[in-house]
């Protein structure tokens, strides 16, 4: 789904900011100097009003009504945001197919004691090419980001993205915990056991933008953190805490 039109059709002098967000005058107050920010996931937050919620939530508060589903197909045809080191932009659909054919025929080689279920790697298109091979998608299916753990040598944009892609969240129930871990590893192994798990592309180093955490908050009532248990991942934790708390 397209979630930018609706924004488009209420908010005024949209200008494009960083890593797939918008701002704009918000049509909830007298917004003289742009305040009001959306992605392109369907989330939004007014930095001046305080507004947050999800794209279905803004249609009703305009008086209109977005047909609540969700769009399970993903596209790996194009890269919109970025480029891999060794990799061309046109050459990413068919580098994530053979890079998740490479997993699944050679899965007990490559898995070693990760405890995965087969069935969540293959709908996740993880993948392996001498590391494995971690791609994330947004709430319309396209391909916006690739870790790609090659040689302990992480590779992916700087821009903060939820994983598993956004389809995973629709599926969620809200009365049950979410966890957030550490890595895509982690996460993974969450779902594979039953838990409902999001991870972020940057780790013990992520900034979790306001916009993220109104989602998260608007659509979960338990919310559970739970990093690795170092200095880095104390850190993260207790900075993703005080993020979650002030919002």
């Amino acid at each position: 789904m397209n979630y930018f039109d609706i924004f488009e059709r209420h908010v005024k002098n949209i200008r494009s900011s960083s890593g797939g967000q918008y701002v704009g005058l918000c049509p909830f107050h007298d917004d003289r100097k742009p305040s009001f920010s959306f992605s392109e996931d369907g989330l939004f937050y007014c930095f001046g009003c305080e507004v947050k919620g999800n794209a279905y939530q803004f249609a009703e508060m305009v008086g209109e009504k977005l047909q609540k589903g969700v769009n399970t197909r993903v596209s790996l045809k194009k890269a919109k945001v970025w480029s891999m080191p060794g990799v061309l932009e046109e050459n990413f659909h068919n580098f994530i197919l053979k890079a998740n054919d490479e997993l699944m025929l050679n899965y007990n080689q490559h898995m070693e004691w990760l405890p995965w279920n087969k069935g969540i790697v293959r709908k996740l298109f993880i993948g392996w090419d001498d590391g494995f091979v971690f791609p994330y998608f947004n709430g319309s299916g396209d391909l916006v980001n690739i870790k790609w753990h090659k040689k302990r040598q992480v590779t992916g944009h700087a821009q903060t993205f939820i994983y598993p892609f956004w389809h995973m969240l629709n599926k969620y129930k809200r009365n049950k915990p979410l966890y957030v871990v550490e890595g895509e590893k982690d996460c993974v192994s969450m779902i594979s056991n039953g838990k409902q798990a999001i991870s972020f592309n940057n780790g013990a180093n992520s900034n979790v933008p306001p916009v993220l955490v109104s989602l998260l908050k608007t659509n979960f009532d338990d919310l559970v953190v739970q990093f690795d248990n170092d200095d880095a991942g104390k850190s993260a934790e207790e900075k993703i805490l005080k993020v979650f708390n002030a919002s």
